[in-house]
C-alpha cells in the first residue's frame, strides 16, 4: 500500500545502497550508458516521446494522483459487471513469480478466477500482470513464460556466474519480455482497457528516487509499434533489479526539450500497491470503495522460519537484504488490511508459507521454477490459496528452527491455507 511508503522505504533505500555497493565490481564492467539529462523538476510534465503525459503519474504528485483518481473511479464503476470492483495486487519476487503465475492457472482450472477490474504489478508481478489482466484465454502464454520460456531465453542462474555479465543478463531479459509482448497482446490489452478496466505497473525513477505508476492500458491504446516498445520497456524496467540488470532509459520530452529518465526495479520503492489513488477514491466518495474485493498475491514469503546464519559476510548481507524486503512486503500487506477495514473492503492474500523449501529468487531455470509454479497451481486448484495475516501469524507462532527444510516431495508440505475454517472464509 503506497500510504506506508514513508515508514517502509527508508529501510529499503538503505538495502539498495548496500546492494549497489556490493555490485560495483559488476557494474564496473559495463560502459557508462550514454544519456541525456533528466528532467530538472520533480513534478514535470515530461512524457514519453509520442505519448500523452496521462500514460503515467508520479506517486508523490498529489495533483496528478487526484486527477487519476477521479478518472479511475469512474472507469472502474463502468467496468464492473455486478457492481463489485475486484482488484488483483501482484508483488515482486524474481523467480518467485512462478508461484503467482501457477496460482492464477490453478484458479482458472478451479473456475474460481474472477475478472479483475484493476490489476497492479511490481517487478516479477509486473511481468505477470498483463496475462492476469487478459484472463484465462492467455493462460498458455503465462504458463510458458514462467516454466519454459524463462529457462530457454534467460538462463539467469548461469549468467550470474559470469563476471561483468550485466549486458548479457539485460539482453536476455529484453529477449524474454519482447517475445511475449506481441502486437496481439497490445491489441487485447487496449480492448479491455476501453471497457474501463485498469492495468497499472510500477517502476522506480532513479533520478527522482520515486515510484512511477504506468497505465499500460493507455499505452496500449496508442497502438502500433511505438506502443509495443514502450509497453515492453516499462515491463523490463519494472523487473530490472539494480546490479543484476542495466537500468532502462525512457526518452521523454517537455516543452520541446528532450530528456532521458533512468528507470529501475519497481521493488526499489514499493513492493506492491493497491494504488495511491485508492485513498483519493475515498475522499471523492466515502462509500466508493465499499464492497471492493482485493486479492494480494505475494510472490515469496512474508515470514520465514528461523535458521542459523553463518558468521560470514555473504550470508549475513544476503539475509539482511532478504529481511528488509520481507518486512516491507508484510508491512504493506498489513496496511492494505487496515485500509480495507476502514473503508469496508475485503482482502484476501496469498504468499509462500514460512516452511516452504528454500529457493533462489535469481534462479530462472525451469527445474527451479516449475516446482514453484506447480505448488501455486495445486494450492489454488484445491481452494487453499487465499489466506489472512491472522492465520499466517497463528501458524508462525509454532515455527521452530527445522533440522532440515521440508522437501517439495514431502507429504507434509502444506498450502498457505491450512484449516477448513480459513479455506471457507477465503472463498472468492
Amino acid at each position: 500500500m503506497m500510504t506506508t511508503r514513508n515508514t517502509v522505504t527508508r529501510g529499503w533505500q538503505w538495502t539498495v545502497s548496500w546492494t549497489l555497493a556490493l555490485s560495483i565490481f559488476v557494474l564496473a564492467g559495463c560502459a557508462a550508458l550514454p544519456r541525456r539529462e533528466a528532467p530538472p523538476t520533480l513534478f514535470s510534465g515530461a512524457a514519453p516521446v509520442g505519448f500523452s503525459s496521462e500514460v503515467r503519474f508520479l506517486s508523490t504528485d498529489l495533483a496528478s494522483v487526484e486527477s487519476h483518481s477521479a478518472v479511475g473511479l469512474q472507469r472502474l464503476r463502468n467496468a464492473s459487471k455486478d457492481g463489485i470492483v475486484r482488484a488483483l495486487v501482484l508483488s515482486g519476487g524474481g523467480a518467485g513469480g512462478a508461484y503467482g503465475a501457477g496460482a492464477l492457472i490453478g484458479l482458472s482450472r478451479a473456475h474460481e478466477r474472477p475478472q479483475y477490474d484493476l490489476v497492479t504489478g511490481v517487478s516479477a508481478g509486473a511481468l505477470i500482470a498483463p496475462f492476469a489482466f487478459l484472463g484465462p484465454e492467455w493462460d498458455s502464454q503465462l504458463t510458458d513464460a514462467f516454466t519454459i520460456g524463462a529457462d530457454q531465453r534467460m538462463s539467469l542462474n548461469g549468467l550470474l556466474a559470469v563476471p561483468f555479465g550485466v549486458r548479457r543478463r539485460t539482453a536476455a531479459l529484453n529477449t524474454l519480455v519482447d517475445h511475449y509482448v506481441t502486437s496481439a497482446l497490445i491489441k487485447a490489452v487496449a480492448q479491455e482497457a476501453a471497457k474501463g478496466r485498469l492495468l497499472w505497473v510500477a517502476t522506480t525513477d532513479l533520478d527522482k528516487e520515486e515510484t512511477v505508476i504506468w497505465d499500460l492500458g493507455a499505452i496500449a491504446a496508442r497502438g502500433g509499434e511505438p506502443a509495443r516498445r514502450l509497453f515492453r520497456d516499462v515491463l523490463v524496467a519494472s523487473a530490472s533489479v539494480p546490479g543484476v540488470f542495466s537500468p532502462v532509459l525512457i526518452h521523454v520530452q517537455e516543452a520541446g526539450v528532450s530528456y532521458d529518465e533512468m528507470h529501475i526495479d519497481g521493488n526499489a520503492s514499493t513492493s506492491l500497491f493497491i494504488a495511491p489513488v485508492a485513498a483519493y477514491f475515498a475522499l471523492l466518495d466515502p462509500h466508493s470503495l465499499e464492497g471492493t474485493r482485493i486479492y494480494v498475491l505475494i510472490n515469496g514469503r512474508i515470514i520465514d522460519a528461523p535458521e542459523t546464519t553463518p558468521l560470514r559476510l555473504a550470508p549475513i548481507v544476503s539475509r539482511t537484504l532478504s529481511a528488509a524486503l520481507r518486512h516491507m512486503a508484510s508491512a504493506q500487506v498489513i496496511a492494505v488490511d487496515q485500509f480495507a477495514e476502514k473503508y469496508r473492503m475485503s482482502v484476501q492474500s496469498t504468499y509462500l508459507p514460512f516452511d516452504y523449501p528454500q529457493y533462489s529468487s535469481t534462479d530462472f531455470r525451469a527445474t527451479a521454477m516449475q516446482p514453484l509454479f506447480a505448488y501455486g497451481e495445486q494450492c489454488a486448484e484445491r481452494g487453499r490459496l487465499w489466506t489472512t495475516i491472522g492465520e499466517t501469524m497463528a501458524n508462525a507462532e509454532t515455527a521452530a528452527m527445522p533440522s532440515k527444510r521440508i522437501s517439495l516431495e514431502d507429504q507434509n508440505l502444506q498450502c498457505p491455507v491450512r484449516s477448513v475454517e480459513f479455506a471457507t472464509a477465503a472463498a472468492p
